[in-house]
């Protein structure tokens, strides 16, 4: 894969979202994410873990779908396409 820290850009997120993706990557570990949600409200808990989700989903996005649709990705199923296309 690439190399990290990768940035990841989410448009439209609120003021509360930002600060509690800010807290969430301020835990250096899993053992510090853990003892930070257990002590989250339910409300504070369900957000977390939806933007953390949300993180997840981004990042395949970056890592695996944008360079999968890139064309180079796959140069020979490309030179079969183009072919198939020719006949």
């Amino acid at each position: 894969m690439s190399d990290y820290p990768k940035e990841i850009r989410i448009e439209g997120l609120t003021e509360e979202q930002c600060d509690m993706l800010d807290l969430i990557y301020a835990c250096d570990t899993p053992t510090e994410l853990k003892q930070f949600l257990a002590h989250l409200s339910r409300k504070e808990h369900a957000l977390a873990t939806t933007l953390m989700t949300l993180i997840v989903y981004e990042t395949i996005e970056l890592e695996m779908i944008q360079p999968m649709s890139q064309r180079e990705f796959y140069p020979d199923a490309m030179r079969i396409l183009k072919k198939l296309k020719k006949s």
